[in-house]
C-alpha cells in the first residue's frame, strides 16, 4: 500500500476560500476567527466531533480569558460554523466538557463519548447575506450577555430620577473614599 509523500512543511489546517468568503465567516468577531483557527490546528483524520474547547487545552495558544473564550465558541455555533455533539460544563452539572465538531467535514462514530457519524451539514451555508449572520450573532451576543431583544424604556418621574440620582452619588462617593483609604494604609 503505498502513501502520499508528507509534505516537507509538515501539518496544514486547510481553510477553503467558500468558507472564508461566506456571510457567516465575515460576521465573526476576531477572537471567533482567531477561535476556529487553534480548534481548526487541533482537527485529525478521525477525531471531528470530539474536539474540546476548553481554556486549559487552549491555554498554549494563548487563550486567557475564559468569556473570550465562551463568547468565540457561541458565535461560531450561531453561525453554524462548529456544532456541539457533546454537552458538559458547569451548566450542565457535569464535569464533562463539552465536544464539537466542523460542520463543514463528516465526523465520525466515537461510541464511548457517544457521538453518532455524521455526514458534513455545513450549517453555516444557510446564511445568504451578511445581515443575517450579523444578526444571528448579535442575537447570540444578547442572549450571552442577558440582555433583552428590545430595550425597556423607563418611566420615570422628576422627583423619582432625581432621588436615583442622588442615591447613586452618594454610592460612589463613599466608594472613592473607601479606595482613597485603603491607598492611604
Amino acid at each position: 500500500m503505498r502513501h502520499a509523500p508528507k509534505d516537507p512543511r509538515g501539518g496544514h489546517a486547510r481553510l477553503y476560500w467558500a468558507l472564508l468568503d461566506s456571510p457567516a465567516y465575515i460576521a465573526l468577531g476576531w477572537s471567533a476567527r482567531a477561535l476556529y483557527v487553534d480548534l481548526r490546528r487541533t482537527l485529525g483524520a478521525t477525531n471531528n466531533g470530539n474536539i474540546s474547547a476548553t481554556l486549559s487545552t487552549l491555554n498554549h495558544r494563548g487563550w486567557r480569558s475564559s468569556a473570550t473564550l465562551n463568547k468565540a465558541l457561541k458565535e461560531l455555533v450561531a453561525v453554524g460554523l462548529i456544532a456541539q455533539t457533546r454537552k458538559g460544563g458547569i451548566a450542565y452539572m457535569s464535569k464533562i466538557c463539552s465536544l464539537y465538531r466542523f460542520t463543514d467535514e463528516d465526523a465520525f462514530e466515537h461510541p464511548k463519548l457517544g457521538i453518532p457519524k455524521m455526514k458534513a451539514t455545513h450549517d453555516y451555508r444557510c446564511f445568504l447575506k451578511l445581515s443575517d449572520a450579523r444578526a444571528a450573532v448579535r442575537v447570540d451576543r444578547d442572549r450571552l450577555n442577558g440582555k433583552k431583544a428590545k430595550l425597556q424604556k423607563l418611566k420615570l418621574t422628576a422627583s423619582q430620577s432625581e432621588a436615583m440620582g442622588a442615591f447613586i452619588a452618594s454610592e460612589t462617593e463613599q466608594d472613592a473614599r473607601s479606595k482613597l483609604q485603603k491607598v492611604k494604609q
